[in-house]
């Protein structure tokens, strides 16, 4: 077989495109080939995704020690999180989950969280930067300023600019705010194996994933039980199982992140909009979606 070179104009516009995912060049053409064969896994039906979570799950618990939920509230982590539910009481385990505070999460978020981890016994674990908990938001932090573990982990993506603003929408405050806590929470509590609402449906990045990957920096595994369902069959699925649901997506959010920049994609509930041909996560700004992939390299989900 022979090889092929990029080069000019077109080799620098496929770097930008799969940088923007989180993804290499290599990976990202890799998962826009695979992507039709991946729609296929539509035609299984949704009941067989359901055991198929509940067996990448169970796999989880029999596997490793240490077995704990991302949990953020949202529709993804809260249908991976009753999959969890589901399989943790069949085995006699506890169920435990991690939220990540990045001290901007909306007011309903945490009364949802609050409401259904009394309901389903779940033991949660709240996880933020505390060294920079306080700050408003848009306010200016300045990077000299920082703890020298901060100052390092920015240097690590590549960040050598000597400000950011306090907020969701630029690399250096998510990464401080949601990837440092992470891999901290791993570290201190020992965590084998983080399981993960990511779907393959969602975006190039995450299309490529599969049920277990491991990760570096720190070495643990994600397990991903709910790669098969699409938006649709989310909202299928807790409809008819009567799942407890975020509020907001009442109110026309599809996709629910901080309180400051992400808005509803319409008036109607996020269920009775035209889930496949608009896209998903377009209530959240655009520029923060290319951060969140390209901290995926650096230990984000």
């Amino acid at each position: 077989m022979s090889s092929i070179t990029l080069r000019g104009k077109l080799a620098e516009q496929l770097y930008e495109i799969a940088s923007s995912t989180g993804l290499t060049p290599e990976s990202y053409i890799t998962s826009l080939l695979q992507g039709k064969s991946k729609k296929r896994v539509e035609y299984l039906p949704l009941d067989y995704k359901a055991k198929i979570a509940e067996l990448v799950i169970e796999a989880a618990y029999n596997t490793f020690k240490k077995v704990v939920v991302v949990w953020s509230g949202g529709k993804d982590s809260t249908l991976s999180l009753y999959f969890a539910k589901k399989v943790a009481e069949r085995l006699g385990k506890q169920l435990e989950a991690i939220i990540i505070d990045h001290y901007m999460h909306f007011d309903e978020t945490w009364s949802f969280v609050e409401e259904v981890k009394k309901a389903w016994n779940v033991k949660l674990i709240v996880k933020g930067n505390e060294k920079l908990k306080g700050h408003k938001y848009g306010e200016i932090i300045k990077v000299p300023e920082l703890s020298e573990k901060d100052r390092k982990e920015l240097e690590t993506i590549g960040y050598f600019k000597d400000s950011f603003p306090y907020a969701l929408n630029n690399i250096a405050a998510n990464h401080l705010l949601k990837t440092v806590p992470l891999k901290e929470a791993i570290n201190e509590y020992s965590i084998d194996a983080l399981i993960v609402g990511d779907r393959w449906d969602e975006n190039p990045a995450r299309s490529v994933e599969t049920f277990f990957s491991i990760r570096e920096d720190p070495k643990h595994f994600r397990v991903h039980p709910i790669l098969l369902f699409t938006e649709r069959d989310v909202w299928n699925f807790t409809l008819s199982n009567k799942l407890p649901i975020h509020p907001l997506y009442y109110r026309g959010f599809r996709s629910i992140d901080d309180k400051y920049e992400t808005k509803p994609t319409g008036d109607k509930p996020a269920w009775e909009q035209d889930l496949e041909n608009t896209p998903e996560r377009a209530g959240r700004a655009q520029d923060k979606e290319n951060i969140m992939e390209i901290l995926r390299r650096h230990g984000y989900m």
